[in-house]
């Protein structure tokens, strides 16, 4: 039964009279349940249109918003999804499918000027891009935008992925540092773990700040209460863990961007993720307990136990020592030996236990529960035990299905972290004059412009890749498709970095005459024309 809220008032004032007020609605309930058993029905109750269901009863959940349903829980939640992630082959299995599926070798900058904006030539935007893929590699590909010093931007893609998955959402901190001749940009990513922003002293949630999330009064994040240190840590033993300060989402002054918040937000007036486990935590959980308990007893199984039947119902001589060898050891441990022949005494009788295990029905249920855990996941048990023993066509629809949940995760990830992050390289790679970009500053339209911008990744992957290639080739020449998408889709690679590679190649083989020799029956290739000089 659950207690209404002024239950729990009492409860804490005067817990004898919140003992007696609770079985007394006990009584009550469960006579009202007999009564609707046996047919009868209490005065007042309603017509029978109005009733509910026995199981109904005991289950009463209260409708609340995003912040109460969620936030008091999250504690406990981001624990248990960190627990799981670190000990569970489910959970684990789970978060590493994300991680190998949407980040891979991370999501890579495809710079897109809006060419009708700008007012540019197809040769100058390919110029400008150039530069800027430069110069974004240049701080990218180091370390160094890594305010530990210790992973480049795309390795942080997949720490940010990661960390919003276990623990429901995370930060990112865009502080400045130090520049040197060998990095010219000062902007820096520094990944905060959930719980390092909370309330200040641990304060209780108010219509203004909630979840150490400060808004303002349309409900807009405005500040992030950040801690010095993890809640957690153990450095937080002997000095208090929630010492931090505010710090403003956008910058004063220049509106920069400060602090980026990575959750996906599943209802209205939420300020706070949950753990992408949440809904299976318990399942797990329990799938885990079952899977040891089974290989606890196939290990013990292993071990042939013999009982041994007597006449008189007292221990056998076996087990009493041998008086005729005065070496041997009464206490020591009596076990059957390969080959070994051992003598019972007139009348006694070997019984070998047997508790039938391995379970043979262990493998189906637990199969069962992981296609009910991969639904809520949005992950086919497939992908999700990396199993394909179906048929071709059967795959390749787990594969589908599971890539649209996997491109959703990956759009998510580029506007979140990808995007802001990189308008905000762009704003000081054109202040210190690195990327000449006139108007960036002046004109808000012009400033979209010149940070227009696409996020590809890893291909899906291939199962016939013969059949595909040919389909993104006919695709190509029906003019539905460019070459740079169907690259990326096809190996996850761009067409406009390898195109001079490609170029150079081909050019090669064809001044030492071994390019490919076409197949019977193809079509000849189309030569370039050339322009005749007038007789």
């Amino acid at each position: 039964m659950q207690l209404n809220l002024l239950d729990r008032a009492i409860s804490a004032v005067a817990p004898a009279w919140g003992a007696r007020r609770a079985k007394n609605r006990a009584q009550i309930l469960i006579a009202d349940m007999l009564a609707e058993t046996t047919g009868l029905k209490a005065m007042g109750a309603g017509d029978s249109n109005e009733k509910v269901s026995r199981s109904s009863r005991w289950w009463n959940p209260s409708p609340r918003d995003a912040r109460a349903d969620t936030l008091s829980r999250l504690p406990l939640q981001r624990g248990a999804s960190r627990e799981l992630a670190r000990t569970s082959p489910i959970a684990a299995g789970a978060i590493n499918t994300n991680l190998d599926r949407v980040v891979g070798t991370g999501l890579a900058l495809v710079s897109s000027p809006a060419l009708s904006v700008l007012g540019w030539s197809p040769e100058r935007a390919q110029a400008w891009r150039a530069k800027v893929h430069q110069e974004f590699s240049l701080w990218a590909d180091s370390t160094d935008c890594d305010l530990e010093g210790e992973l480049n931007f795309y390795q942080l893609q997949g720490l940010v992925l990661r960390s919003t998955l276990e623990s429901g959402d995370c930060f990112t901190n865009l502080p400045d540092g130090e520049t040197s001749p060998m990095q010219p940009y000062a902007l820096r990513i520094q990944v905060l773990e959930a719980d390092r922003v909370g309330n200040p002293l641990g304060a209780m949630d108010t219509a203004t700040m909630a979840g150490g999330v400060r808004l303002n009064a349309s409900g807009a994040a405005e500040a992030y209460y950040i801690y010095d240190q993890h809640p957690g840590s153990l450095a937080g033993v002997k000095g208090s863990p929630f010492k931090g300060q505010w710090v403003e989402r956008l910058g004063n002054r220049s509106r920069r961007r400060r602090v980026l918040h990575h959750f996906r937000k599943l209802r209205p007036g939420a300020v706070r993720g949950v753990p992408y486990l949440a809904p299976i935590i318990d399942c797990i959980k329990q799938i885990a307990r079952y899977t040891d308990a089974e290989i606890m007893a196939a290990v013990i199984t292993s071990y042939l136990t013999v009982f041994i039947e007597t006449p008189t119902g007292e221990a056998s001589a076996v087990f009493q020592g041998d008086d005729a060898a005065p070496e041997s050891d009464p206490g020591a441990e009596i076990g059957l030996g390969t080959g070994s022949v051992v003598g019972l005494a007139p009348g006694e009788k070997p019984h070998i236990v047997n508790p039938g295990r391995p379970n043979p029905n262990f493998e189906p249920f637990i199969l069962a529960v992981i296609k009910q855990i991969g639904m809520a996941l949005s992950l086919p048990y497939e992908l999700l035990l990396k199993q394909f023993n179906s048929s071709y066509s059967a795959s390749k629809a787990a594969l589908l299905d599971a890539w649209v949940y996997f491109r959703g995760v990956r759009y998510w990830l580029s506007q979140s972290f990808c995007q802001p992050v990189f308008e905000t390289w762009m704003t000081e790679a054109v202040a210190i004059g690195r990327i000449k970009a006139p108007g960036f500053f002046s004109d808000p339209l012009l400033r979209w412009a010149y940070t227009r911008a696409a996020w590809p990744g890893d291909s899906m992957g291939s199962i016939n890749p013969k059949d595909e290639v040919a389909a993104y080739v006919e695709a190509i020449n029906a003019r539905l498709m460019t070459r740079e998408r169907a690259e990326w889709e096809l190996f996850g690679s761009s067409w406009e970095d390898s195109y001079q590679q490609k170029k150079t190649e081909e050019d090669r083989m064809r001044a030492d005459g071994i390019l490919p020799v076409p197949k019977a029956g193809a079509a000849a290739p189309v030569q370039p024309q050339t322009s005749k000089e007038p007789a």
